[in-house]
C-alpha cells in the first residue's frame, strides 16, 4: 500500500492537480493502470456536496492524463456496497471536510477493517489525511467547538500512520476561533501530547515500502514550539523517533 497524505491535492479550489514537490509525478508512478477509483465522501449525507466533489475529482485527474477506468462514490446512498466498492478499487480517495463527521462515517462503513490486506494507493485530502492516523488529531474548527467540554480532540482512526497533520497551514496559522489563536493557543497546547505536522497546500507525506517521506514546506509543532522542518523542493525521511533526514 502507498499512501499520500495531502493538505490539498489541487491548485486553488477545484483547480488542476498541484505538481509542487513532485506530487503528480509521484502519484502517477504509484498508480496502477487501469485506475479503478473509490472516493469516500466526507459529507455522506449531503448529496449535493458529494456529487460536486466527485465531478471535480474526475475532471482534475482527467486533465492530468490520469483518467479513471472505473469510479464509484461511497456515501450514505452506497454504504451497503462499501465492501465491494473497496475491493474493486486500486485507488482510494478520502475526501476533505469536517474531521469528526468523516471519522464517524468511516466507522459506519467499517473502513479500517475493509482496508486490512487491501493493496493499492490511498490519497487523503485534508480531513481525509488526518483520519488516516492511528490516533486522529482533530482540532476544533467550527465556532463553539473549542469551548465544548464534550468535543473530542483525539479519536481512533484508520491506523495507517502515526503522523498527525494540520492541513492548510498557510491559512490556519493566522486563524482565530472562539477568541483564541488556532495555532498559537489551541494547537500549541495539544502538541504537548503529540507532535503536529503543519502542512501548507502543495506539501504532503508519502508512505511507501515502510518509509514515511515528507515532501515540501512543513512545520512541526511540538511541546508548544513551532519549527520549520522542511522547505519547498526538499524531501526528508521521517523516522519513528521523530528525526528527519534529507534524501
Amino acid at each position: 500500500m502507498t499512501i499520500f497524505l495531502t493538505s490539498s491535492h489541487t491548485l486553488g479550489w477545484a483547480g488542476p492537480l498541484n505538481p509542487a514537490n513532485g506530487f503528480v509525478s509521484a502519484l502517477s508512478a504509484a498508480l496502477k493502470r487501469p485506475i479503478r477509483c473509490a472516493m469516500v465522501s466526507s459529507f455522506p449525507d449531503d448529496v449535493e456536496i458529494t456529487d460536486r466533489m466527485a465531478w471535480e475529482t474526475r475532471e482534475c485527474f482527467e486533465d492530468a492524463n490520469l483518467a479513471f477506468s472505473h469510479f464509484e462514490v461511497i456515501d450514505r446512498r452506497t454504504e451497503k456496497y462499501a465492501s465491494r466498492i473497496i475491493q474493486d478499487a486500486n485507488f482510494i480517495i478520502l475526501c476533505g471536510g469536517h474531521v469528526p463527521t468523516e471519522n464517524a462515517f468511516f466507522k459506519d462503513i467499517h473502513l479500517k477493517d475493509l482496508l486490512h490486506g487491501w493493496d493499492g494507493v490511498i490519497m487523503g485530502i485534508s480531513a481525509g489525511s488526518m483520519n488516516c492516523a492511528t490516533n486522529v488529531y482533530g482540532p476544533p474548527e467550527l465556532k463553539g467547538e473549542s469551548l465544548d467540554p464534550e468535543y473530542e480532540v483525539y479519536t481512533d482512526g484508520l491506523g495507517l500512520t502515526e503522523v498527525n497533520i494540520l492541513p492548510h497551514f498557510q491559512q490556519l496559522r493566522r486563524a482565530r476561533l472562539d477568541g483564541k489563536r488556532l495555532v498559537r493557543d489551541i494547537v500549541a497546547e495539544h502538541s504537548q501530547q503529540h507532535p503536529v505536522y503543519c502542512l501548507p497546500d502543495g506539501s504532503y507525506f508519502m508512505i511507501k515500502n515502510g518509509g514515511t517521506y515528507l515532501c515540501g514546506e512543513a512545520y512541526r509543532m511540538r511541546d508548544g514550539h513551532l519549527k520549520r522542518i522542511c522547505r519547498n523542493g526538499e524531501r526528508r525521511r521521517l523516522y519513528p523517533s521523530g528525526r528527519l533526514y534529507s534524501i
